[in-house]
């Protein structure tokens, strides 16, 4: 059986990688965009601002200072207020002293206790300049520079200049969103490249992980088809290794049982013909007999037990069961075992207490492998059950099943345990003896039967095995897995 890697399921190593690398990474492109926003934004107002500065001092210094009288400097401010060339560009402002307008080249009147940031700047720098980023009156965006006037013009104290920032505001914007759309590029570039990434890592790992569950449910012939190289090539020969030397000693194991038990069929065989023929023998010594009787049921235990065995390993070498399904009366073939369990109950003082329909219930299947099954569950009824106690064996028939349930009285299974007593070779925590094989292989028989085995269990309230097989004509054996 070959197996190559699986769809891409979320989650594990997908997970891990978004939280080690796509985290990390969207957070350091969110954090550069930030910083490129701020960088950009200071060099462009950095820009703004020394532009404007410059333009300030081209200003002030076209401003006489000397040799005319207070009246014709007033009239020269007035006439480069009015007459100034770049109204399309700044505003400027002739201050007071308290930081009032006296005159803009806009026209527009301001309030007369109007006194800006940049000006109370200007008031307390020692080179008498202040700058300003804010908004006007209007609300625009706008950048301002005051810059004091070191000569006397009467009242105009300082000049201003104002510049809207909408065009700055516009470019700093537009390269912003370049550079959001050079993160998100990245951060796809990323997500593709890390994508391909655990691709090509996960489905190795997903083929590995399911090779080792098939590998621990027993189908020991599962392989990885390796086509990977480096590290994951070579875990992927060690887990086929692995599953190469579990096969063979699984192997080794199931002919060795199947091995040992056809040796021992032939003494068994044996022992009992002769302890039946010893016992037959007339003898009044009450010891002696005892002890024929012991040996005949001993031997005939061991020979189930050495059966039980001989059919699991036929199952565990993928072998199918011999299987001879006819249409027989359950009720007949159920009661006939119960006889014999009801012999079996009398010797240890145990009661047995059996229930079935007065019609005939026909169904299709083996009638030995059923005794298989009945002798399989009584005997553990029969284990788990002490003298004065009861067991009811009960056949019912519900819909298109015959139902058979038989309940002991005996110590019950734990609940966690429950789903794992048809598992093979297992033995619950509280078990007497026996191989933990008999419930397994009866599961086998039943589902091979087109029914099914069901345990319910409470401590210190007993265990029902529960046993459904389909009517005659309504679902047939599953004989795809059962040679006939």
């Amino acid at each position: 059986m070959k197996l190559s890697g699986k769809k891409l399921i979320p989650g594990g190593v997908t997970e891990r990688w978004i939280y080690v690398t796509l985290i990390p990474t969207i957070a350091t492109v969110v954090i550069a965009c930030i910083a490129v926003f701020f960088v950009f934004r200071r060099t462009y107002y950095f820009s703004a601002e020394q532009a404007i500065q410059f333009r300030m001092s081209s200003t002030i210094s076209s401003l006489p200072s000397s040799g005319l009288t207070y009246t014709e400097r007033y009239r020269n401010m007035v006439d480069l207020v009015e007459n100034f060339s770049e109204k399309d560009k700044f505003e400027l402002m002739i201050l007071r002293r308290d930081g009032s307008v006296i005159l803009t080249s806009s026209g527009f009147s301001y309030p007369e206790d109007t006194v800006n940031a940049d000006f109370a700047a200007a008031q307390n720098s020692k080179t008498g300049y202040g700058s300003h980023i804010g908004r006007s009156p209007t609300g625009e965006h706008i950048i301002s520079v005051t810059q004091l006037l070191t000569s006397s013009y009467g009242d105009a104290t300082a000049v201003r200049l104002v510049s809207s920032l909408k065009l700055i505001d516009g470019r700093l914007l537009r390269n912003v969103g370049l550079s959001v759309l050079v993160g998100i590029v990245i951060l796809l570039l990323v997500s593709l490249t890390g994508s391909l990434y655990i691709t090509s890592l996960k489905k190795p790992i997903d083929a590995i992980g399911e090779t080792a569950k098939l590998v621990a449910a027993g189908q020991f012939d599962t392989r990885i088809d390796n086509i990977y190289s480096g590290e994951l090539g070579d875990l992927c020969e060690i887990v086929n290794n692995m599953a190469s030397e579990l096969q063979r000693t699984n192997n080794l194991k199931n002919d060795f049982v199947s091995s040992i038990s056809h040796e021992l069929r032939t003494p068994l065989t044996s022992i009992k013909g002769w302890s039946d023929t010893i016992s037959s023998v007339s003898s009044d010594d009450e010891l002696y007999q005892r002890g024929l009787n012991i040996i005949s049921s001993e031997t005939e235990r061991l020979s189930g037990l050495v059966e039980d065995l001989l059919d699991f390993s036929r199952l565990e070498s993928h072998r199918n069961l011999s299987y001879d399904p006819v249409m027989l009366d359950l009720g007949a073939e159920l009661s006939d075992s119960v006889l014999t369990l009801d012999q079996r109950a009398q010797k240890l003082g145990i009661t047995v207490k059996y229930t079935e329909p007065e019609y005939p219930v026909i169904v299709d299947a083996d009638k030995n492998r059923l005794r298989q099954v009945f002798t399989n569950v009584f005997d553990n009824a029969l284990k788990y059950s002490s003298r004065k106690k009861t067991i009811s064996v009960k056949l019912a028939v519900d819909g298109d099943s015959a139902v058979i349930s038989v309940k002991d009285r005996g110590p019950g299974i734990p609940k966690e345990e429950i789903p794992k007593v048809t598992e093979r070779y297992y033995r619950a925590s509280n078990s007497v003896y026996g191989t933990g094989i008999g419930l397994s292989l009866v599961d086998e028989i039943m589902k091979a039967h087109g029914g099914s085995v069901r345990i319910e269990s409470e401590l210190g309230h007993g265990t029902t095995v529960i046993l459904t097989l389909p009517l005659h004509g309504s679902t047939k054996p599953d004989t795809e897995n059962i040679q006939q």
